[in-house]
């Protein structure tokens, strides 16, 4: 028995509609027109997937987070077949008290034991994670800092 599943339905040219079994739809299309690519909606799926243990983990830790932005890069394989090779994660974290070591672990522990998204990758995919801290109701600024996995 399976513990997730979903559908695809075919809509013509590239596109898709994706169906979980709560109803829930995700539109994809493989030219971008009008919809994002999987390969788009599987950088989504890997920043929401750590994006939420890290809420969990900060939470956990007590602290309060104000905001949390995740962007991502990714570098391709080329030619075919063109899966996903590295990935830059830049974390941008509004959250007045933690220290910025808190910050550093919340996100290894999200890539190295929780993220499932991530752990479903290719073992040799080059993850390059990073981070900004914030106060609360700060704008984004200054360089970010290079979280190490190993």
């Amino acid at each position: 028995m399976a513990d997730t599943s979903a559908k695809l339905v075919w809509q013509g040219g590239l596109r898709f509609t994706g169906l979980t079994v709560t109803g829930i739809e995700t539109a994809i299309d493989g030219d971008h027109r009008t919809a994002a690519s999987p390969v788009e909606i599987l950088l989504e799926a890997l920043g929401a997937c750590s994006a939420i243990d890290i809420v969990l983990i900060l939470k956990k830790m007590r602290k309060r987070l104000a905001r949390l932005e995740v962007s991502l890069d990714a570098g391709r394989h080329s030619p075919d077949p063109r899966y996903v090779k590295s990935v830059r994660m830049r974390f941008d974290v509004w959250c007045d008290g933690v220290q910025p070591e808190r910050v550093a672990r919340a996100i290894r522990l999200s890539l190295v034991k929780y993220c499932s998204v991530y752990n479903s990758l290719r073992s040799d995919l080059i993850m390059k994670p990073q981070f900004r801290l914030h106060a609360s109701g700060a704008d984004a600024s200054g360089e970010y800092e290079i979280v190490a996995l190993g």
